[in-house]
């Protein structure tokens, strides 16, 4: 399919940008289908990556965040995640370092905990309709606990270990909304051998 469509022009609108760290680019862009010679007009979101981990403090019992988002005005549980840095090329956002590297740094930063070992469980995109960042989900195990370091501008009220039924009820419940969060837990959630058990609200 990439022959087939032909970028003809992409202008930056806006650059998000924290001290040294380009995070992502919103572009304007134009891109011709050779087959029917339409030119599409969207506005997309150019992005490096994000990582997202499941901490395991043993089988059963994994670690979530209270973390206030301002886009939202007000906290979600989440999973500890984070962009992995990025650098600019021709109007697109490569990654600067491994997503592995990212995971590592997130999970220190934001719970405290390091991990001894680590898993990439999957892969998937946000919001393909608009933004081509793709999300890398890791597993962490072998946890040693230590300070958090949040970043500035990171409101972190509550770091909690829950355990597969706490969490799978609160997922029924709808009390987990974060996609990558819930996109994780599945996965964690159905590596056991009763599976998944999501009860409706």
């Amino acid at each position: 399919m990439s022959g087939r469509f032909e970028w003809r022009k992409v202008s930056t609108e806006y650059r998000e940008v924290r001290g040294h760290e380009r995070r992502w680019l919103v572009n304007k862009e134009e891109i011709l289908d050779t087959q029917t010679g339409h030119v599409e007009k969207r506005g997309v979101m150019r992005h490096p990556g994000v990582c997202v981990v499941a901490p395991f403090l043993d089988d059963d019992t994994i670690l979530l965040m209270r973390q206030y988002r301002y886009s939202l005005d007000g906290e979600l549980w989440e999973l500890p995640a984070g962009t992995l840095e990025g650098r600019e090329e021709k109007g697109r956002m490569a990654a600067a370092e491994t997503p592995e590297e990212c995971a590592a740094r997130e999970l220190k930063e934001e719970t405290g905990y390091r991990a001894a070992r680590w898993e990439k469980v999957a892969e998937c995109y946000a919001m393909p309709g608009s933004s081509d960042e793709l999300i890398h989900v890791f597993f962490a195990r072998d946890l040693e606990a230590g300070e958090p370091e949040s970043d500035a501008g990171e409101v972190i009220s509550e770091v909690r270990a829950f355990t597969t039924a706490e969490l799978e009820g609160m997922i029924g419940q709808g009390e987990v909304r974060d996609a990558k969060t819930l996109v994780t837990l599945f996965y964690a959630l159905s590596r056991r051998p009763s599976g998944a058990r999501i009860a409706p609200r």
